[in-house]
């Protein structure tokens, strides 16, 4: 007789052992990217960034379907920033009327970033003689200028160059540049934003540090300062070229220290070329840009010379075909 097999029960499939995911150290902390480690090393060389400027720094680094290769979105920016400030890392405020934020480095900003400058509060910079806003700009500004046209040039922030220099009581210190700039072939510029007038006097003694170096100034604490100026003819210091960044009436004003200069024969034609007077604010366009160099050949007698050595080429040329 034909028996039914016997059912055997039902078992239910054994389930897999649900993964446990192990936390993240860095778990609710935002991830820090290559483009926020430049940045924040460049702002705390700098001091401070303004947003706008910032749109553009960030923009060296576009993110994937970026519409722009050269800057960011304010709202993009914004987002960074918001970031950096949940962490700690910046400090943001608004420093001018209707102006835009201003971002600068915490203590605990400038630790992260391996920086050992001395804290400085952006909002006490107006403060201090020389260093306010607007001349932070400037020289923001012409930073992002350079880097943007030679990527490869180094530059060193006036912050760099003050740190560790201690001033001693009745000691003077050498002029020290708004930044250097180290090109790829070597040459070294020292960079000046020459947004107020000077006294004549203190200018041209600025420009003779510049262009002498720590001999000049040596040598002033050991004569009088015509004697130094006899003695230090022929001195030359790091810098193979100064470009001074300012306004019509500053370039002017600088020009004429220049031209006074040379015209006692203190410096001569060949120093009075390593000082370059640009415009500020920034040429726009390639015909400013030409207009900007045609003005201070000028005012140096250099277009005069390319004009009279095109004279006597085309002179040449006709006498040999004579």
């Amino acid at each position: 007789m034909y028996q039914p097999e016997e059912k055997q029960p039902l078992t239910q499939p054994k389930q897999p052992h649900p993964k446990t995911h192990r936390r993240r150290r860095d778990a609710g902390k935002g991830r820090f990217t290559k483009r926020d480690c430049f940045a924040l090393i460049w702002i705390g060389h700098q001091y401070g960034i303004r947003l706008d400027h910032l749109q553009l720094l960030l923009g060296r680094f576009p993110g994937r379907g970026a519409t722009y290769t050269n800057w960011i979105s304010g709202s993009a920016t914004r987002d960074v920033v918001t970031r950096w400030e949940k962490e700690g890392l910046v400090r943001v405020e608004r420093l001018e009327v209707d102006g835009p934020f201003w971002i600068w480095l915490t203590p605990k900003g400038l630790r992260r970033m391996g920086l050992s400058y001395t804290y400085r509060d952006l909002r006490k910079l107006k403060d201090v003689k020389g260093e306010d806003l607007t001349h932070l700009y400037a020289i923001n500004a012409i930073r992002l200028d350079i880097e943007a046209d030679e990527p490869e040039a180094h530059w060193i922030s006036e912050r760099a160059l003050r740190q560790g220099q201690i001033r001693l009581k009745g000691q003077t210190l050498l002029h020290r540049p708004d930044g250097v700039v180290v090109f790829p072939d070597g040459k070294t510029v020292a960079i000046e934003a020459e947004l107020s007038m000077k006294k004549p006097f203190e200018l041209e003694e600025v420009l003779l540090e510049l262009l002498w170096g720590e001999a000049y100034l040596r040598r002033k604490t050991e004569y009088d300062r015509q004697t130094a100026r006899e003695f230090s003819r022929g001195n030359r210091s790091p810098y193979d070229q100064i470009w001074y960044f300012a306004p019509k009436t500053i370039r002017r004003h600088v020009r004429r220290a220049r031209e006074r200069l040379f015209a006692d024969l203190t410096i001569s034609q060949q120093e009075a070329e390593r000082i370059y007077i640009a415009w500020y604010p920034l040429p726009h366009s390639d015909e400013e840009s030409t207009q900007e160099e045609r003005e201070d050949n000028e005012a140096l007698g250099l277009d005069d010379e390319d004009e009279e050595e095109e004279r006597l080429d085309a002179e040449g040329e006709g006498d040999r075909e004579r």
